[in-house]
C-alpha cells in the first residue's frame, strides 16, 4: 500500500518525496492507479487549505491563490493533457490529430482550453462560501483523479507508445476498489455542503468520464496520457458546476 501511494503521489505530483524503489512497470502504474483518488484528496487539500487562509483578503483573490497552487505541486501534469487534446481536436484527420497532440508547441486551441478552464472554476467557486469552496475543491480533485480508473479499464490505447499505453488496463477490481475509495474521500466532503451535491456530482462525474470515453475514441481512435489528463479536468470542474447547481 505504501509502495502505491508513494508511486502515485510522485507519477501525478511533484512534491518532495521519495522516489519509489525499483522497476516503474505499467502494471505496477495500474496497481497505483487504485489510489490516485488519495492524490486527489493531497492536492484538493492543499488547495482547500490556501483558499481558507486567503479567505480575509477576499473571495475572488483567494480563490486566484487556490486554483494557482495546484499546477505548482502537480507540475500542470494534467492541464498540460488538457491543452495538447484540445490542439489535438484542431485538424481533421485522426492521424493529424495524434501528430498535433505530440508537438510540444502550445496552439491556439490548447491556449483557448486552458484560459476557459480557468475561468470556470473561478466562476463556479467564487460565489461559494469559504468552507463549501474549501469542500469542492476537495471533492473535485478526488474525482478527477478517479476518472482516469474507468477510462484506463474500458478505453484502448490510441497508439502503441505513450501514457495511454503505458497505463495497462486496470482489472474490473481495481476500478471497484478505487471507485469505493474515490466515494469515501468525495462523499463526506460532498455532505458537508449539501447531501442532494453528492448524486448530482457523482452523477456529473460519471456522465464526464462516459462521455469522454466515446468521444475521445471517435476523435482519436482510442485514450492518450493527454486524453486523461482533459477528462480529469472536466470531470474536475463538472463537480463544480453540479455543485454551484444544487447551492
Amino acid at each position: 500500500m505504501i509502495d502505491r501511494l508513494l508511486l502515485a503521489h510522485t507519477f501525478l505530483t511533484r512534491l518532495p518525496l521519495p522516489q519509489p524503489q525499483g522497476q516503474i512497470s505499467p502494471e505496477r502504474l495500474a496497481r497505483a492507479a487504485v489510489v490516485f483518488p488519495l492524490v486527489g484528496l493531497t492536492v484538493g487539500a492543499i488547495a482547500a487549505l490556501v483558499r481558507w487562509g486567503a479567505d480575509p483578503l477576499g473571495p475572488g483573490f483567494a480563490t486566484v491563490a487556490a486554483l494557482a497552487v495546484v499546477p505548482l505541486v502537480t507540475g500542470a501534469f494534467h492541464e498540460d493533457g488538457l491543452a495538447d487534446t484540445a490542439d489535438g481536436l484542431g485538424p481533421y484527420q485522426r492521424g493529424r490529430r495524434l501528430e498535433a497532440m505530440r508537438d510540444s508547441t502550445l496552439g491556439t486551441f490548447g491556449v483557448l482550453a486552458l484560459v476557459f478552464s480557468v475561468l470556470a472554476r473561478f466562476a463556479l467557486l467564487v460565489p461559494l462560501g469559504t468552507r463549501d469552496a474549501a469542500l469542492a475543491l476537495i471533492a473535485g480533485h478526488v474525482l478527477g483523479r478517479w476518472s482516469t480508473l474507468p477510462l484506463a479499464r474500458f478505453g484502448s490505447p490510441a497508439r502503441t507508445d505513450g501514457l495511454g499505453a503505458a497505463l495497462v488496463q486496470p482489472t474490473t477490481e481495481q476500478v471497484i476498489g478505487g471507485s469505493v475509495l474515490a466515494l469515501a474521500l468525495a462523499a463526506p466532503a460532498l455532505f458537508g455542503i449539501d447531501l442532494v451535491s453528492i448524486p448530482a456530482a457523482l452523477g456529473a462525474a460519471v456522465v464526464v468520464v462516459v462521455a469522454s470515453g466515446i468521444y475521445w475514441t471517435r476523435a482519436f481512435g482510442g485514450v492518450t496520457g493527454d486524453t486523461y489528463g482533459a477528462t480529469n479536468q472536466i470531470t474536475e470542474i463538472a463537480t463544480y458546476a453540479a455543485i454551484a447547481a444544487v447551492l
